[in-house]
């Protein structure tokens, strides 16, 4: 009897003791289904949705390195140029339209100093509508003279503050907007001064032509320009462009910065596309100046993906500049 009141005491505390682990046993709750990024392909390549929203974000960019060797009548220089850029791009659709918003980081450096860091362009969109800092619309609606002497652009373009409304439908675009751009040579630092401007362009299977016109409030003078690009001829991509004005604005000078005096300038380059690796490209341009006329060469060649070099070089009358540029696209 008692071996049995042993047996079932012993049951009853090894009962107790797994009820009681049981009870305190810790229980794992069940994972929570991962959020993985997914691609965005309402804008194009390398856009992704931000998790949890229905924006899509693009970041890209590059790195720019290169080599100058000038020659003049009276010098002759060599020198060193780096740039990195980021572009931040984000969009999502609205019952208003497209809402963007554009973000470009640029640091510039010369020879051996460090590289300057600045906010190179901030833009908001919505539909047509575009407020914010970028580049003048007289150059990016016409793509920067030589654009294929270097990505963005062969001389030294302005920067503004804008607000623009542009129409588009069938290849057909129509643009109205005012800037405030704070490098007129020909006003006082600090005072404000609004260049209102027009633009139209037609873009086809064939191509592109553009044509704009804007008021420099500086010196009470308009300036206009016009350009096309050729792109139905195989392998072959034809651009030209003029601009003239009355001799006192500052938007016609181009490359040549706030010089005065300049009534037209024109230019014209052609691209020829070897293969998916390697194009060379031939250009002119000339204005209304002593000197101005200079021819270029050049060629792009990109052994491999986000990876290109550039040599180019640009003669004139006792001018000569050789480039040799490495870029690191991401």
């Amino acid at each position: 009897m008692e071996i049995k009141n042993l047996l079932l005491g012993s049951a009853a505390a090894l009962l107790f003791v797994g009820g009681a682990n049981a009870a305190d046993a810790i229980v794992a709750p069940e994972p929570e289904p991962a959020e993985y990024v997914q691609v965005c392909e309402t804008y194009g390549k390398g856009f992704f949705y931000i998790p949890g929203t229905e924006t899509c974000l693009n970041f890209n960019g590059y790195l720019r390195v290169e080599f100058i060797y000038t020659d003049t009548a009276t010098t002759e220089t060599t020198n060193w140029q780096l740039r990195g850029r980021l572009n931040i791009d984000a969009r999502n659709e609205t019952e208003w339209g497209t809402l963007r918003s554009q973000l470009r980081f640029q640091g510039n450096g010369r020879g051996g100093a460090d590289a300057n860091l600045t906010v190179d362009r901030a833009l908001i969109s919505l539909g047509g509508l575009r407020l914010g800092y970028s580049d003048t619309f007289f150059n990016t609606h016409h793509g920067y003279g030589w654009q294929l002497a270097r990505n963005d652009g062969y001389y030294d373009f302005d920067q503004a503050v804008m607000l623009d409304y542009t129409y588009a439908a069938n290849g057909f675009s129509a643009t109205v907007g005012v800037q405030d751009t704070v490098s007129v040579a020909a006003v006082p630092t600090g005072v404000d001064v609004y260049d209102p401007y027009a633009g139209v362009a037609y873009s086809g299977s064939w191509g592109r032509i553009a044509g704009s016109v804007l008021y420099d409030s500086a010196v009470s003078e308009a300036a206009w320009q016009v350009s096309a690009n050729i792109t139905a001829i195989e392998n072959l991509g034809i651009n030209a462009w003029y601009a003239a004005d009355s001799g006192n604005t500052k938007y016609v000078t181009g490359y040549l910065g706030s010089a005065a005096g300049v009534n037209w300038q024109w230019g014209a380059d052609l691209t020829y596309t070897v293969n998916s690796k390697f194009k060379v490209w031939a250009g002119y341009t000339d204005a209304d100046f002593t000197n101005a006329d200079l021819f270029g060469v050049g060629a792009h060649w990109n052994p491999l993906p986000g990876f290109s070099v550039r040599p180019e070089a640009v003669f004139g009358q006792d001018y000569t500049q050789v480039r040799l540029t490495v870029y690191r696209f991401f």
